[in-house]
């Protein structure tokens, strides 16, 4: 055997087994390549390989450069998967990812200027003229002068459940009051107007507000609101007057002249004339309440007058009942 083959064929051998299996793969890999390169050598020089000797060359080549933990491998693993592999096929040109961004701006500029300008619309206090400032103003005077007869009978009174339904009147009123008083005040509108007393309600006048007595509150059981209009201190032909004739500023509001009665009186004869005046007044609030309910545009507006109807119509009923035990007849 020449020292050539002899060569080739140590070459070809596997090394020592007994290595550990990394070590093995890597051996193994080579050895093509090694084996290659010993056949070559044992050429003369100048002689150019054979097509065998350069194909077995070329594959061990390919062994070196793909077996594991080759720096190339490392290349080649990083450019070919993983994430980063990825993000780099993924990777749009540089005019590409820019174009949208100013779209991207515009859009939500738009939108935030759309939001501002819905909350301006949503946000606006209703008209000086509206029903919803006209009950607001109408009814905290509305309520002042209850607040201000209640106040005479809980401190003079003579009967102590006429004197604890008077006490709740001014305490709820009062505290409507206060509650309008806020509306008016975050609306920019003042309490008082140059507009003419219940011009909101101007649309319903011509008929009389007696239709408003019964309407969502149930049956009314003292029955004495005609539908042509509100006597006994209402709208009646479609012009406000008192109960004698004068001209009040709201329905339901009590004369000066009976204020002052009111205040002379004490004992059961303060009673009688406070509930008779209490029911007369709640009925003229309930009227403009009915009309607020079912006009105004603000949902507090609308449901604070719902809660004012059912309410009042309840207490007229309850105060129907004290006159009836008093010996009284009903108002």
């Amino acid at each position: 055997m020449s020292r050539a083959d002899e060569d080739r064929g140590v070459s070809a051998m596997p090394r020592d087994s007994r290595t550990a299996d990394g070590t093995r793969a890597e051996t193994d890999a080579a050895a093509p390549m090694a084996s290659a390169a010993a056949a070559t050598a044992t050429k003369p020089s100048g002689m150019t390989p054979t097509v065998t000797e350069a194909a077995g060359l070329s594959d061990a080549a390919e062994a070196e450069r793909t077996s594991p933990g080759s720096d190339e491998d490392v290349l080649v693993g990083a450019a070919g998967s993983g994430p980063t592999a990825g993000a780099r096929a993924d990777r749009a040109p540089a005019w590409v990812r820019l174009w949208w961004t100013p779209l991207v701006l515009f859009a939500v500029l738009g939108l935030l200027a759309g939001g501002a300008g819905l909350r301006v619309l949503l946000d606006r206090p209703p008209a000086d003229n509206s029903v919803d400032v006209g009950f607001a103003r109408d009814m905290s005077e509305h309520h002042s002068q209850a607040v201000q007869m209640a106040m005479v009978e809980f401190n003079h009174g003579g009967n102590a459940d006429v004197r604890n339904m008077a006490q709740d009147i001014a305490l709820s009123q009062q505290r409507e009051i206060g509650v309008m008083d806020a509306w008016l005040s975050g609306w920019g509108r003042t309490s008082t107007s140059a507009n003419a007393p219940m011009a909101w309600m101007a649309d319903d006048s011509a008929g009389g507000h007696g239709d408003h007595g019964t309407a969502g509150t149930g049956a009314m059981t003292d029955g004495t609101m005609p539908g042509g209009g509100m006597t006994g201190g209402g709208m009646t032909g479609g012009g406000m007057t008192g109960r004698t004739g004068e001209t009040v500023r709201m329905p339901g509001m009590a004369t000066e002249s009976e204020l002052g009665a009111l205040a002379a009186a004490s004992g059961r004869d303060l009673d009688v004339q406070f509930l008779t005046l209490m029911i007369h007044h709640h009925r003229g609030g309930v009227a403009m309440a009915q009309y607020a309910s079912m006009h105004a545009d603000d949902d507090r507006v609308r449901a604070l007058a719902r809660a004012m109807v059912v309410n009042q119509a309840w207490e007229i009923d309850q105060m129907q009942r004290y006159l009836e035990q008093l010996g009284a007849p009903r108002a």
